[in-house]
């Protein structure tokens, strides 16, 4: 091997371990910052006690309307509503990381002039949000099995799915919440509502409580565009061991999902995952570009 090509291989592993120390180095300081330094059980107690309370809501006005039964559309709008707090951890908190960096601790321009990759730290920053979010989503469904009814056990998980679904939706949501992290760059105030905005709007299309089949039109188009919507759709197969059913036994709740295999809700999530990680990446560097030019890096505007 010549001289040149064991530079380059040195080079190529130096980049890649740098990245990995970045990453890790971002992730542990993430969760030290969401935690804010707290004892880790103190911290995942303030953490559930929120969504506990709007699972509580949730079945309180289940109960109101449907009555005292749990079946399949409980099931649905439960285990739902659980996943999508880690979807609100990517998307509505990653732009928070820019203005918390930036405006409020103001150590987005020592991070900049430091050796490492930002687009790498703003990931490991990601990680421990989705933690937190996976923490408290893993809680909700215990409790809801053991206490609210839900029909969830061990035994019928299709742990091959979620293998494959789980790290795929992953990928969709980090990439998501790159790109509003590359918008809360350039936004001089206010910029943490982007994330929630989107998280809103996502919350409405994206089948955590309203099946596509019954939105209208241009709401089911753009809820079949999302590929959260197949992402929820393949975890709430994989943890029930199958499609949800109505509770009057007319068919699944979700006709139009159901009528994708797992094949196939695999195969949209791989493709998704791919085009959103490119795309975020070099929507990114874009955007990093415009906020050096503009000297949005440093600027301070809403503490």
């Amino acid at each position: 091997m010549s001289e040149t090509s064991l530079t380059s291989l040195g080079s190529n592993s130096s980049t890649i371990d740098a990245r990995w120390r970045t990453y890790r180095v971002a992730a542990w300081l993430g969760w030290k910052v969401e935690s804010n330094w707290a004892d880790p059980l103190v911290f995942f107690i303030y953490a559930v006690m929120r969504p506990i309370s709007t699972a509580l809501v949730l079945l309180l006005m289940y109960v109101v309307i449907a009555g005292p039964q749990r079946g399949g559309f409980f099931d649905y709008i439960y285990i739902s509503n659980a996943l999508y707090l880690i979807a609100m951890q990517a998307i509505a908190n990653m732009s928070w990381t820019i203005l918390e960096d930036r405006e409020h601790y103001r150590t987005l321009k020592y991070i900049y002039t430091a050796p490492i990759s930002l687009y790498w730290y703003l990931i490991g920053r990601a990680t421990a949000r989705m933690l937190i979010g996976i923490m408290t989503c893993l809680f909700l469904l215990v409790v809801g099995s053991l206490l609210l009814g839900l029909h969830l056990s061990f035994g019928s998980v299709q742990w091959a799915w979620l293998a494959v679904y789980f790290p795929l939706g992953m990928i969709v949501l980090i990439s998501f919440g790159i790109i509003i992290a590359g918008l809360a760059l350039l936004v001089p105030r206010n910029g943490e509502f982007i994330g929630e905005i989107l998280a809103g709007m996502l919350l409405l299309v994206c089948s955590v409580y309203f099946p596509p089949d019954i939105l209208p039109s241009v709401l089911r188009k753009l809820s079949l565009a999302m590929p959260v919507t197949y992402w929820l759709e393949g975890m709430r197969r994989a943890l029930t061991g199958g499609i949800l059913q109505m509770d009057n036994g007319s068919g699944a709740i979700s006709p139009i999902l159901a009528s994708y295999s797992n094949a196939t809700l695999a195969m949209i999530l791989l493709v998704s995952g791919i085009l959103s990680a490119t795309f975020a990446y070099f929507f990114y560097q874009t955007i990093e570009r415009l906020a050096k030019a503009r000297g949005m890096i440093d600027k301070t505007t809403g503490f």
